[in-house]
């Protein structure tokens, strides 16, 4: 007898609902077949996973020992079904392309207008979507590639870091440190209010330092007095038009509100933003390395430094 996919799925539902009659219904099973699906996996294993005299239902210790070390692996194992399943399915005419925010603000209409120049046929589709979900979205075929900041580490996600962008102070024009003409150092902004915008943590920093603004001043040994919190980077930069507070914003975004924002270099040498490109590490898109290309083109018109990564074998 094997340990099938549904009986591994049985166990992990019921293990964390301890209710036999919730499980069935939550996985739309009987609850005849789903006692069959844990007495099967029991016997294959030949140890009990559950102490039926409790209600709700307990794990025992070897089914605690079991939850633990194969709910990663049925992850990975549901992941490639998925992943197998959407292999060959993506229209090879569509390029759909994630994004966050920032991204829009800098470079990236350039890209896509450079990649149309050589795909005039490719019809190219712009979603905004966080760093975190964009491994998803990949995972389910919703986007074909995304342009993101933060780091990855999924063996099904493939990431080519594109370059560090430098990041700057966005301050109203009425602002006292407008006045100073050489690059603000961080301890000059801890007495001001810093507006946050990012929606998506940094899950390797310390709890008190994930953001990434706030991790910032934490990798320099400062800690802001006065925070506030803003949906998004548009409305942070509106926030500073009116006097609320300052932010800081990746270089690309000098633009946005020109006319009532002064934007200043920040001193210290790693205030940078990286960007990176996502991909699925199987089956990428046909169109990946031509908008890698394109990319790699816009930096160069544009006298950005960059290290050029080799194309791995998947692209």
């Amino acid at each position: 007898m094997t340990i099938s996919l549904d009986q591994l799925t049985a166990f992990i539902e019921l293990a964390h609902t301890g209710n036999v009659s919730q499980t069935a219904h939550a996985l739309n099973i009987s609850q005849p077949t789903l006692s069959r699906h844990i007495s099967q996996l029991e016997s294959r294993l030949g140890v009990a996973l559950f102490d039926r005299h409790h209600r709700p239902m307990r794990l025992t210790d070897a089914g605690w020992f079991f939850l633990e070390h194969i709910t990663p692996s049925l992850d990975d194992i549901k992941q490639t079904i998925t992943l197998t399943q959407n292999f060959n399915s993506k229209k090879t005419d569509v390029l759909t392309i994630g994004f966050v925010a920032s991204v829009l603000y800098g470079l990236l209409p350039k890209i896509v207008a450079t990649l149309k120049q050589h795909a005039q046929n490719l019809d190219v589709r712009l979603m905004e979507i966080g760093s975190d979900e964009q491994v998803y979205a990949l995972k389910s075929s919703k986007i074909d590639v995304g342009f993101g900041r933060f780091a990855c580490h999924d063996r099904f996600i493939h990431q080519i870091f594109l370059r560090d962008e430098r990041l700057v102070v966005a301050l109203p024009h009425t602002h006292p440190l407008v006045k100073n003409k050489t690059p603000l150092s961080l301890s000059e902004l801890l007495e001001e209010t810093i507006i946050l915008y990012h929606r998506t943590p940094l899950t390797l920093a310390p709890d008190h330092s994930q953001d990434p603004i706030l991790h910032l001043f934490y990798t320099h040994h400062l800690t802001p007095t006065k925070t506030t919190k803003a949906r998004d980077i548009q409305i942070a930069l509106g926030l500073v038009s009116v006097g609320v507070g300052i932010t800081i914003v990746p270089d690309g975004l000098k633009s946005i509100r020109s006319e009532e924002l002064c934007y200043r270099p920040i001193s210290h040498f790693h205030a940078t933003s990286p960007i990176y490109l996502n991909t699925k590490a199987s089956d990428p898109h046909p169109h990946i390395k031509a908008l890698l290309h394109a990319v790699y083109a816009v930096y160069d018109e544009q006298n950005i430094s960059y290290k050029k990564m080799a194309y791995s074998a998947n692209l």
